[in-house]
């Protein structure tokens, strides 16, 4: 295959633009009380060991958005979640979302093979723990094009991107907002400033990382930041909730 072209290059800033930019699934957000999710992608082992034990000692729970290529695999000097982790989630009521099977940039493959790919990954998920259901979806680099966002918006209850900002009033569930919680791009004050601002009515705050580790990598957070995040939200009267949780709660009044 030849590289692309300047104008196939500008055609793909395009389609990405018109998917960030163009509500396609929108949803009239009427929760007076403000709802907080807490995402890990790809979930490396300290994001269930640390993260979810954060979670779960206060009766809360996260989505973990779930590829099949990082069962039992150790990336970059990262240990990855095996099945026994992916017991323990779904045992403390963790949300488990589809991430790919394969982890690829979807806009760059067809629409044939990326719904191979996703059933490949429910086909993982089913073969191990029976009729469990990927309700939601996380694009993989957060890169996304309007075919790709339109195709899983119908297939999902709802997709998280990676654009920043909060969904308040009206979320595109074709492609939510969130926020990163990367310790190295962020710190508590900024945190809690952040929540401070999203803790609003018609409020929906979503925060995304990968590892929660003493020594986090660029894309993953530090077990205080995390306990930090959570305390602030639940001290901000926020609800804590899975993705799948909170679409309902959106949707309905307190």
């Amino acid at each position: 295959m030849s590289d692309p072209t300047p104008i196939d290059k500008l055609i793909g800033r395009a389609k990405r633009l018109s998917a960030r930019l163009v509500r396609t699934r929108a949803a009239r957000m009427v929760n007076e009380r403000p709802i907080i999710s807490f995402t890990f992608d790809d979930f490396p082992k300290s994001a269930v060991h640390n993260g979810a034990s954060i979670l779960e000692r206060r009766g809360l729970a996260g989505t973990y958005f779930l590829s099949r290529s990082f069962n039992g695999a150790r990336v970059d000097g990262i240990d990855y979640y095996d099945l026994a982790d992916l017991r323990r989630l779904i045992d403390n009521r963790h949300e488990i979302g589809c991430h790919t099977a394969s982890h690829f940039h979807v806009p760059q493959v067809t629409r044939a093979r990326l719904l191979e790919d996703i059933a490949a990954n429910a086909e993982f998920l089913a073969k191990h723990f029976g009729d469990l259901r990927m309700m939601t979806f996380a694009f993989p680099f957060g890169d996304l094009d309007l075919p790709s966002k339109l195709l899983l918006q119908g297939r999902f209850a709802a997709c998280r991107s990676t654009l920043p900002s909060i969904n308040r009033a009206v979320a595109d569930l074709g492609a939510l907002r969130a926020e990163r919680l990367y310790s190295r791009l962020t710190d508590a004050g900024a945190v809690r400033s952040l929540i401070d601002r999203s803790a609003r009515p018609k409020s929906w705050l979503i925060f995304y990382t990968h590892d929660v580790d003493d020594d986090p990598s660029p894309f993953g957070c530090a077990p205080a930041l995390l306990e930090t995040a959570v305390e602030t939200a639940l001290a901000a009267g926020c609800f804590v909730l899975p993705v799948r949780e909170a679409l309902r709660n959106i949707r309905l009044a307190d």
